[in-house]
């Protein structure tokens, strides 16, 4: 919405991530704070009213979030029943903003895009690692722990840490940042710290002094572990009139989706790491 809205046209947000930070000074004209007790059916009411405001005043882009699923599988793992109760949830909120759309006469005259950002993988406690168990308390800073962490070494103790992180280890694999995997699209920031490790699917990456909670609750579930897993894989919909209808894409990196929205909305893209040429084939060929 920033590159939307720095451009001339309307946005509005509802609790999608990053909506309550002001971006280079630039919000979207509606936006709310984010509030993880809003009913869905409030959401939704929400987003249709802003697509009920006067030409002049309407939003040409909005975002909806939903963190049921997210949540749920957090809480009780990907395949626990919670989990596909908050699946029925979000699709049961989904309906309700499809038939505000029919109703409205809008439905098959916009672009509608369902996208998540990650999968989720169960996390049984047996595999959990404990960096205090390798690394000498004091020796090194853990800057991140769960699915990745990252370490930085005390002053004089550089080559002890890396040595107890970069031999094997069950469940996880450790990097110097030079070394991370080009696959992971990881440790070219200067935020990076100097040594990365990666938990196998499953695992949790930890400390004896850490409580692996989401929220105070424990985890059963958790994302963020190697992109190449088709665990990690997210779900993409598109339906509209710029869209190819009852078409099944390859797979494509969740970068591209924002070149593929700026052409959409006929705006000219900030510099980004996704590939419009990538998608452009769900388009219908006047879209593309």
């Amino acid at each position: 919405w920033v590159s939307a809205q720095k451009q001339g046209l309307h946005t509005a947000t509802m609790f999608w991530p990053g909506s309550e930070a002001a971006i280079h000074g630039v919000r979207p004209d509606h936006w709310l704070p984010y509030d993880g007790d809003m009913p869905y059916d409030a959401r939704v009411d929400k987003v249709l009213s802003w697509l009920d405001l006067p030409a002049a005043q309407r939003p040409q882009l909005l975002t909806l979030y939903f963190e049921a699923v997210d949540t749920a599988g957090h809480y009780y793992g990907p395949d626990a029943p919670q989990t596909n109760a908050a699946i029925g949830q979000v699709d049961a909120a989904l309906a309700r903003l499809v038939a505000g759309l029919k109703q409205r006469g809008l439905y098959d005259r916009i672009d509608l895009i369902v996208v998540a950002d990650h999968g989720m993988a169960q996390t049984p406690p047996d595999q959990r690692i404990f960096l205090d168990d390798l690394i000498v308390p004091g020796h090194a800073t853990v800057v991140s722990t769960g699915a990745i962490s990252g370490i930085i070494p005390a002053p004089g103790h550089e080559a002890e840490v890396a040595n107890a992180l970069l031999r094997p280890h069950p469940h996880m694999q450790c990097w110097k940042k030079s070394d991370i995997p080009a696959h992971l699209h990881y440790g070219h920031s200067a935020r990076v710290p100097p040594l990365f490790c990666l938990a196998q699917t499953g695992g949790l990456i930890t400390s004896n002094t850490r409580s692996m909670l989401h929220h105070g609750k424990p985890i059963w579930g958790e994302h963020g572990f190697d992109n190449d897993d088709p665990a990690m894989r997210a779900l993409f919909l598109a339906h509209g009139p710029d869209f190819r209808q009852h078409l099944v894409v390859p797979e494509f990196p969740n970068v591209d989706v924002y070149p593929l929205m700026t052409h959409l909305l006929h705006i000219v893209p900030e510099r980004n790491d996704g590939d419009y040429r990538q998608v452009e084939e769900m388009l219908v060929p006047a879209a593309r």
